[in-house]
């Protein structure tokens, strides 16, 4: 058995479905099962120059409300963090905030944002002041390194610099240091996390010049910057990056490689989850998919780790440093914002938790203002709009003490779940492996949707050549091929490509590396907007000689067809050159088939006195309550409360309000009836 259907196995056995009977809920107070990891209760803020990362261009004036406001976290003119969003934050847990914010990083120069106040009037919220209030929330810090903001080369030396500014002693020796000492604080700040880049894999948008990272040169770059900021203090803690997405490929190119390269280097492996991506579903159909996610995530957790033990050959922990639903979307709802948003990601917070999922941190995509904030406030600091996901985390802050201690569902429910982008098939009761299904012929090559300045050479039956010819366009994506659905796989039936060629990159003027990025991709035909269902597999514009590409689509249950498309990003200056492809496959391989999904799932905790009982519910049907009987061990309570947090309207994007609700335990155990779609938070007091 190959490595990949053994990590299957493995990891699904746990989830074959028990027998049926009376669901039960077994809480054992007296038996820790480890500490509670406030790392996992993290928090991300967007407080650095966002010109030319999404659609501020960059000629726009610099936005305060990143560089100045903290996202509306800081107060420039008190110079201190607004108290109501230090008081919120808390109330939330929050044990983690990330900086400067995703995609910011590549833009971010930290030695803009340190001096005096006045001496940077733009830069009012800068490191010195991200530490205060990571101080005043008693979070830890994770900084999120550049990887395009220089030259490639010169970025281990600016890194080095930014460890001496934040962890040197200030003595003579380490003049960042003592320029820190100068400029205020004298003591040195201690940070231990810091994430090499972020979604590298992307590219740095509409930067100019435009880098995009093969992943060999992440890892070349990872290995050097690593380095570089060790021989100035050995003890910082370093995350190496993983491509974004689902969570699904594990083991594409991007991650075996700066695994295999650089991983050995690493600390810790940064993962991205935005799954299920949700488009144009009911919200029934929305709702059923993110109740079916937790399941499917856990195996996933364990493939990523599993993956980095081969190869590194060590245990690294994961740090989940972005998550939430995989929409970005407003219609036909804004589903980041949503009631099932809000339940899907309490329950990825139960999951988080477990320490048997290896998670070193996790950071939800995101609290405070923002393009996703669950809340927003105004320059003063208070709150004006509350979404429906904010309940859910203050709930957690409140309902989860210091030491987990054991808990076990037993007989819980089971659905099936129908795929999504990012969500495989649950139904029945066992693992069906993917298995090979022949190979698709893609339809005649045509060039004719290629715009102005880039042309369609040759074609043969696996093989293209492409021209630019001055493209100066941004970007471009234009489809050359058709691949009808495969008659021999069964109408219904998620599936997916392995799509395999070679390729190469001859610019006009020989040396010259192109200002953007290309490669070739898939999308359904349906179109991105409609099924938000696409791949890309990028890189060509760094091979100067024939180099062998690999990626995999997962394809729609219902797709019709899928597109290929050549795939042209970032450009910043004109292009002259010829790309060559030849022995372009398109293999088929069904989905797995994952057992149906536990519709009850919880988790528990004590205080460290051991006089408080925290429990937390979640019940994953979304028609139908699940009545359980919850038995508490070692431990006499006469009665419990908490809250009930359930919605009529899945999609509402309204407040959550949560309810009270009461229950009265004899001797150890009561019979509760947990409603549809919801999470039930406990707390129940020790009997004097």
């Amino acid at each position: 058995m190959n490595y990949r259907l053994f990590s299957l196995i493995a990891a699904l056995a746990a989830l074959l479905p028990a027998g049926a009977g009376t669901p039960r809920i077994t809480v054992d107070a007296g038996k820790s099962a480890g500490p509670v990891n406030p790392l996992v209760f993290g928090a991300n803020i967007e407080a650095a120059d966002d010109r030319g990362i999404f659609d501020r261009p960059l000629n726009a004036p610099i936005n305060p409300h990143a560089v100045a406001q903290g996202e509306g976290t800081w107060d420039p003119a008190a110079n201190r963090p607004h108290p109501n969003i230090v008081c919120k934050l808390r109330e939330m847990r929050i044990g983690m905030m990330r900086y400067p914010g995703g995609c910011l990083a590549h833009n971010y120069n930290w030695k803009q944002a340190v001096g005096p106040l006045s001496e940077r009037p733009d830069w009012k919220f800068g490191i010195d002041e991200y530490i205060r209030l990571c101080r005043a929330l008693g979070a830890e810090p994770i900084i999120t390194m550049t990887d395009y903001a220089l030259p490639a080369e010169e970025l281990p030396e600016h890194m080095a610099e930014l460890v001496e500014y934040l962890n040197a002693p200030a003595t003579p020796e380490h003049p960042w240091a003592m320029k820190r000492a100068k400029w205020g604080n004298p003591e040195p700040y201690c940070v231990r996390y810091f994430e090499l880049g972020n979604e590298s894999s992307h590219g740095s948008h509409n930067l100019v010049p435009r880098r995009h990272y093969t992943p060999e040169e992440y890892a070349a770059y990872f290995r050097s910057c690593a380095a570089a900021m060790r021989r100035v203090d050995p003890a910082v803690r370093l995350g190496i990056v993983m491509e974004p997405g689902t969570g699904e490929q594990y083991d594409s190119p991007w991650n075996r490689t700066v695994l295999e390269q650089a991983g050995k280097e690493a600390d810790f492996v940064v993962l991205h989850f935005y799954a299920p991506r949700i488009a144009d579903q009911t919200p029934q159909q929305a709702l059923a998919a993110v109740l079916a996610y937790g399941d499917q995530v856990e195996f996933r957790l364990k493939q990523y780790r599993e993956q980095a033990r081969a190869l590194t050959g060590r245990e690294l922990p994961l740090a989940m440093t972005e998550f939430n639903i995989g929409s970005t979307g407003n219609k036909p709802y804004p589903w980041r914002f949503s009631f099932l948003a809000g339940l899907m990601n309490a329950d990825l917070q139960r999951i988080w938790l477990k320490p048997e999922n290896g998670i070193l941190c996790a950071n939800y995509w995101q609290v405070v203002n923002g393009y996703w904030g669950s809340f927003r406030s105004n320059e003063k600091g208070e709150i004006t709009l509350r979404r429906a996901p904010v309940s859910f985390f203050e709930t957690w802050g409140g309902y989860t003490g210091s030491e987990l201690v054991q808990t076990a569902v037993a007989d819980a429910p089971r659905l099936d779940a129908a795929p999504v982008p990012g969500l495989a098939v649950s139904r029945g009761g066992r693992l069906l492996l993917p298995e090979p299904a022949g190979e698709a012929k893609p339809g005649a090559i045509s060039g004719k949707h290629f715009p102005a300045g880039i042309a369609l050479a040759a074609a043969g039956k696996d093989s293209l050549t492409i021209r630019f010819d001055g493209f100066d366009g941004k970007s471009a994506y234009p489809e050359f091929a058709e691949l009808p659905r495969p008659a021999q796989i069964p109408a219904g039936d998620a599936f997916r490509y392995l799509i395999s060629f070679e390729a190469k990159y001859t610019p006009d003027r020989p040396g010259e590396r192109p200002s953007g990025a290309f490669g070739l991709g898939m999308v359904d035909s349906r179109g991105w907007e409609k099924t938000a269902s696409a791949v890309s597999i990028s890189g060509i514009q760094a091979a100067t000689q024939w180099k062998r590409f690999t990626g995999s689509y997962q394809v729609l249950p219902d797709t019709p067809g899928s597109k290929v498309l050549f795939r042209v990003e970032g450009v910043s200056a004109p292009l002259s050159g010829t790309v060559e492809i030849r022995n372009l496959r398109f293999a088929l391989e069904t989905q797995p088939v994952f057992p149906a999904y536990r519709t009850l799932t919880a988790l528990a905790s004590r205080s460290a006195d051991g006089g408080t009982l925290y429990l937390t519910v979640f019940n994953k049907d979304p028609q139908k309550p699940v009545r359980a009987e919850v038995k508490l061990e070692n431990f006499d309570a006469a009665a419990g409360s908490g809250v009930v947090l359930a919605a009529a309207a899945p999609e509402t994007a309204a407040d959550t309000i949560p309810r009270p609700v009461a229950v009265k335990p004899a001797s150890g155990s009561f019979v509760h009836e947990f409603p549809a779609a919801s999470m039930t938070a406990l707390k129940f007091r020790r009997n004097r």
